[in-house]
């Protein structure tokens, strides 16, 4: 007895068993998929009362966000108000001391000169 298989039938039979294989990996597949949607419906489930709580409180928390930026904003705007008044006493003081340094090295040379003439006597009243 002499059976003949073709390359069509020997093709059909391995696209089959591929088949059959390939089937039963996506069973495995979808029923891993499937045990891991309980885990996550359970995880829910037991943590109902806590998401709901987060759930109601994210429109409070938000609003508090809001306000924070809007107190931070506000402050810094005033620190920058302070800082442009320091920044801007100090530019009248720099040119204030630029105008009159003329005075103020007269005033220091007069100064030095006195504390040399002090120097002096004292040097005198020591002997």
């Amino acid at each position: 007895m002499n059976i003949q298989i073709s390359l069509f039938d020997l093709g059909i039979i391995i696209m089959g068993i591929l088949g059959v294989i390939l089937l039963g990996y996506a069973i495995m597949v979808l029923k891993n998929f499937n045990d891991s949607l309980k885990v996550l419906r359970n995880l829910i489930e037991s943590n109902e009362k806590n998401i709901q709580k987060i759930i109601d409180q994210a429109p409070g928390i938000t609003t508090n966000l809001n306000n924070l930026s809007s107190d931070i904003s506000t402050n810094v705007r005033a620190a920058q108000g302070t800082i442009n008044n320091i920044l801007g006493t100090g530019e009248i003081a720099a040119s204030q001391l630029a105008e009159h340094s003329g005075v103020i090295s007269q005033a220091l040379g007069l100064l030095h000169v006195l504390q040399k003439a002090r120097n002096v006597f004292a040097g005198f009243i020591k002997k």
